[in-house]
């Protein structure tokens, strides 16, 4: 009995060495030393957000009377000049002699056009017809919207109010269709919004931003991304982030001295979503280390004299 107990103890033992061994379901821990060096680039901080193209006056056209549309003379995507004729139209006194006029004919339709001319309808201001809603023949009141004119498009972002503070009057940014996302236009904050609107529980302020150049593809509602420019470093040291610990002024990086790996402390300034600038304690193309974790699990009964068999397929 003793002796075939000690036979089965020292089973035991061989198999919980085995399945330590193999890794039977258990993870294994490692590091791996990676490198990067310095390297000189261009710093920009910005700050993101999303905002919609909107017309910086957005003009109705009314009809100055109720009655028939006779001809429109633009259409939607044009551009027209302030006191530009856009459409003529009949009174309803005159739609209607007009009318009783061509039931006797050509001649007497004339004879009352010469006599009871049309109405014109005038654009107000310099713009782009960004809405037309109406046609030839149409009835009209003068309640009816005809034309939608814009003088111009702008852009108005929505900003956290934690980013807020960060936004100036005047400060650049750089302005990206979302349709058009490789083609960015300039733009410059104009105006800075007092009142809080509030998108699924977040505070936000609008922001409204002039582009330099309107592009032809440009139009009104479409979605924009913004990046505010906080700040623009040229040809300065830069080291990816990873690499860089601490903050406020002071990094510590791990360099190699004498094979051995020693953490460095150096004076850091801005970083973006990538790179920090280093300001001092290190020099172009020098190499700075850290170690990175890898996990590398097996899985159970995976390999190994412990493997369950596959079942053949049927």
């Amino acid at each position: 009995m003793k002796i075939k107990f000690v036979f089965i103890t020292i089973v035991i033992v061989i198999v919980s060495v085995m399945i330590y061994l193999f890794g039977f379901g258990k993870s294994k821990s490692n590091t791996k030393l990676e490198s990067s060096k310095v390297f000189r680039g261009d710093l920009v901080v910005t700050v993101r957000a999303t905002g919609t193209a909107i017309p910086k006056n957005r003009l109705e056209i009314k009809p100055p009377i109720a009655g028939r549309v006779e001809s429109i003379l633009v259409n939607e995507g044009t551009h027209v000049g302030r006191g530009k004729i856009i459409a003529w139209m009949s009174s309803t006194e005159r739609a209607a002699l007009l009318d009783a006029a061509r039931a006797k004919g050509e001649d007497e339709l004339k004879k009352w056009e010469d006599f009871y001319k049309p109405t014109p309808v005038i654009s107000p201001l310099r713009g782009l017809v960004i809405a037309s809603n109406i046609s030839p023949g149409q009835t009209v009141t003068q309640q009816d919207i005809l034309y939608v004119l814009s003088d111009n498009l702008m852009v108005q972002a929505k900003v956290d109010e934690t980013d807020l503070s960060k936004i100036k009057i005047g400060q650049t940014a750089n302005v990206t269709v979302d349709s058009y996302s490789n083609t960015p236009i300039q733009a410059k904050v104009s105006h800075i919004g007092y009142e809080a609107v509030t998108e699924n529980n977040v505070t936000m302020y609008n922001v409204d931003l002039e582009l330099k150049i309107i592009p032809e593809y440009l139009r009104s509602g479409m979605s924009i991304t913004i990046d505010f420019i906080l700040s623009e470093e040229r040809d300065v040291l830069l080291l990816p982030n990873e690499f860089v610990k601490g903050g406020s002024g002071k990094g510590k990086v791990t360099k190699k001295v004498e094979g051995e790996l020693v953490e460095t402390v150096v004076s850091i300034g801005n970083s973006d979503e990538q790179n920090t600038a280093i300001l001092s304690g290190l020099t172009e193309n020098e190499t700075v280390y850290r170690k990175k974790k890898i996990q590398e699990e097996k899985k159970s009964n995976s390999s190994g004299p412990f493997s369950s068999p596959k079942m053949p397929k049927r």
